[in-house]
């Protein structure tokens, strides 16, 4: 699975972007990013501060983005190529989910009212609570440490299928 991956630091962003192709793993609590020709760039899951739906208008046509922020001022910015024979946008989201399964599985919440164990179903998240599945949508009220993550993964999902045809 390859993406396209630019990192930088906040304090010196790059005036001539360059993104790089790569395919990713997550390693323990740690994303490491396999660059070619040769290369890694891993990032500890814990730094991770945010990560935001991002349109880059400088392709033609513009591409669908993610933007991942790290303690320390450092930034990640993730895509798919131009190239429909050597990409498909189906990796970007199989990178959010990747992420997000690592970040929120096993994560337990309140949801409207009821404590369950949070899980990331293909592209959609869940909890399970008294033997039952649910899937969690933006009308569902969550409560706890992983709120903001459930907020991040719903935002990201809707930005990605935004436009998809099925």
């Amino acid at each position: 699975m390859w993406v396209d991956i630019l990192t930088y630091s906040i304090l010196n962003p790059p005036k001539f972007p360059r993104f790089r192709r790569a395919s990713f793993r997550i390693e323990g609590k740690r994303l490491v990013f396999y660059v070619r020709p040769k290369g890694e760039v891993s990032f500890n899951l814990e730094a991770l501060e945010g990560v935001e739906p991002l349109e880059l208008q400088f392709f033609k046509p513009p591409r669908k983005a993610i933007r991942l922020r790290f303690s320390g001022g450092f930034e990640v910015i993730v895509t798919v190529g131009r190239n429909p024979l050597a990409y498909d946008r189906r990796n970007l989201i199989n990178f959010v989910t990747s992420l997000y399964s690592f970040l929120l599985n096993g994560a337990i919440a309140r949801v409207d009212g009821g404590v369950g164990v949070l899980k990331v179903v293909g592209d959609e998240l869940a909890v399970i609570r008294d033997g039952r599945v649910e899937k969690i949508t933006r009308d569902k009220k969550v409560e706890g440490e992983v709120k903001d993550r459930v907020e991040e993964f719903l935002t990201l999902m809707e930005f990605l299928n935004e436009g998809e045809e099925s």
